[in-house]
């Protein structure tokens, strides 16, 4: 049996199959810009292999929506961009909706809606970390069987934290969680421009941030550090691994695993979660979006 995983980068989107036992068979990578041309290629490459289960790429995460169940509103979600406007991830799983519907194929949660984060963390927050962090917690948990460790993933636009205790992420600082973006420059941007991700999006500023961040969770609760990424070694602290594949992607795979009963499935329960990116932002006017939303 087949289960294929996948993360949606922002240079390229990793392709990993893995078998029953969670030995990777099958691994490849293809630029980002090129994923929303060929959606319907690599949907069809995959429903190829007849693979058992399929993690699709999430982005802000849904958990365990069959592909089946995908539409505008769900779009939305994951992307939180117009659903209608085409990206490659949004393109991707419109051809998965096409391609894929035969073969278990379903959405990964991010950090904002596991049950095991408390529920005063997630307030007013949505990016705690998005599906394909969760997907490289879920490697690490698995690949080194640690249930106590915090992961950090040194992207090339973003940096995030994922803290894991007792086997269960309980806590997350997503890459606009980390931007370090003043709230009046938010504010003025908002009023006379426009906000786009790619504002607040960075790395390299806030290492020190990140360093912050990291060190002092892994005092209070004596924890390993693992730093993984692009720019894993601009962080001088930390474990660090070099694969010859992206974690996400595998850990994506070996979620379809767990989930689908496999090998894996007794970590499982690493994922239980519930609700949505937005369920738990209560910010006034806050009414109006999601207004807007409930019209998808």
């Amino acid at each position: 049996m087949i289960y294929v995983g996948i993360d949606p980068g922002s240079e390229s989107y990793a392709f990993a199959f893995v078998d029953e036992m969670g030995n990777l068979v099958k691994y490849f990578e293809i630029p980002t810009d090129l994923v929303e041309k060929n959606a319907i290629i690599l949907a069809k490459l995959i429903a190829d292999y007849r693979p058992k289960a399929v993690a699709l790429p999430s982005g802000h995460g849904l958990p365990f929506y069959n592909i089946r169940k995908i539409d505008n509103r769900e779009i939305f979600l994951l992307t939180l961009k117009d659903p209608l406007s085409h990206g490659p991830l949004r393109d991707f799983l419109l051809a998965s909706k096409q391609y894929l519907p035969l073969y278990n194929s379903f959405t990964i949660p991010s950090v904002i809606e596991l049950d095991s984060v408390p529920h005063e963390r997630k307030i007013n927050v949505i990016d705690k970390g998005t599906a394909d962090k969760v997907a490289s917690a879920f490697f690490y948990r698995v690949y080194l069987k640690l249930d106590d460790f915090i992961l950090v993933e040194m992207g090339r636009r973003f940096a995030a934290i994922v803290i894991v205790i007792n086997g269960k992420i309980v806590d997350g600082y997503g890459g606009t969680y980390l931007s370090g973006l003043d709230g009046e420059i938010a504010y003025l941007l908002h009023k006379y421009s426009r906000i786009d991700k790619s504002t607040v999006y960075s790395v390299g500023r806030n290492l020190e941030l990140v360093r912050i961040v990291v060190e002092w969770h892994s005092k209070k609760y004596k924890l390993p550090i693992i730093v993984s990424g692009y720019n894993k070694n601009s962080l001088e602290i930390g474990e660090k691994y070099d694969f010859k594949f992206k974690e996400a992607a595998v850990g994506a795979a070996f979620i379809a695993n767990a989930y689908f009963g496999g090998i894996l499935r007794h970590y499982i329960n690493m994922l239980d979660s519930s609700g949505t990116p937005i369920s738990f932002v209560r910010l006034k006017e806050w009414e109006e979006i999601i207004s807007l939303i409930e019209t998808l």
